[in-house]
């Protein structure tokens, strides 16, 4: 990669980190095309997975103390087990007519926080354990765990803080498992890579101090529609077949 090409990625880098720090996803997806211009795919997924995970820790690191453990072990376990039989049936199962469902389904729950509060609805706090084990399933086949997740959590009443803290631990556990596969299969093509990886994710890392900052001056139902307004994006994209 030339200079050019490493300070406009840096620059994605730092305002799709920004965006997505109040969606709870969003950057692998937009990050990935840009690498895919330079790398083979499966490098340019690995090399924006270590992206995606170093900047999940670096969130993690900001937020964590905000953490509901609550919704962690009622949600969270269970939608890992999920994402990792999803991963599993991924090469058997026909994903295209999924995927329109999942997108029209992400529709509607984003669009419900739009509502009027007496026409609105929330998912039986009873049905956690299936919802969170379906919304793993779901992400395992289709690849967007980040998109179900934020629309499930929407569920609960959670601070902005709370939100994000509970929906990256849940994303780095993910991460964690995927990650040294991808590793030990492609090392030599990270280690050639590392000085734009490095610059890609200390731009990641700005982008993030910056969304904290954006965080801090919006109200809690201004962010709520902020991420299931991303959620409801996302779920056009894939029903038209955009993505």
């Amino acid at each position: 990669m030339d200079l050019l090409a490493v300070t406009a990625i840096c620059l994605a880098a730092v305002l799709v980190a920004a965006l997505v720090l109040m969606s709870g996803f969003g950057l692998g997806t937009l990050l990935t095309p840009l690498f895919a211009l330079f790398y083979d795919i499966k490098i340019a997924v690995l090399l924006v997975a270590i992206v995606h995970f170093s900047n999940n820790l670096f969130k993690l690191g900001l937020f964590f103390r905000h953490l509901d453990r609550a919704v962690l072990k009622r949600f969270g376990a269970l939608s890992i087990i999920g994402a990792f039989v999803g991963s599993f049936l991924q090469a058997w199962l026909q994903s295209e007519t999924l995927k329109i469902g999942l997108g029209i389904l992400l529709i509607i729950l984003g669009a419900v926080e739009f509502l009027p509060s007496n026409l609105s609805w929330r998912i039986p706090k009873r049905l956690d354990p299936l919802g969170g084990l379906f919304s793993g399933l779901l992400g395992g086949v289709l690849g967007n765990q980040g998109a179900v997740r934020s629309a499930y959590l929407l569920n609960y009443g959670l601070s902005k803080e709370a939100f994000i803290a509970t929906a990256t631990i849940i994303a780095c556990l993910i991460d964690v498992t995927r990650i040294p596969i991808y590793l030990l299969h492609y090392y030599g093509e990270i280690a050639n890579a590392w000085p734009y990886l490095l610059a890609t994710i200390l731009s990641a890392f700005l982008g993030t101090l910056i969304g904290k900052w954006l965080l801090e001056i919006i109200t809690i139902s201004t962010f709520r529609k902020v991420v299931a307004g991303s959620v409801a994006a996302l779920g056009i994209a894939m029903a038209v077949k955009l993505i």
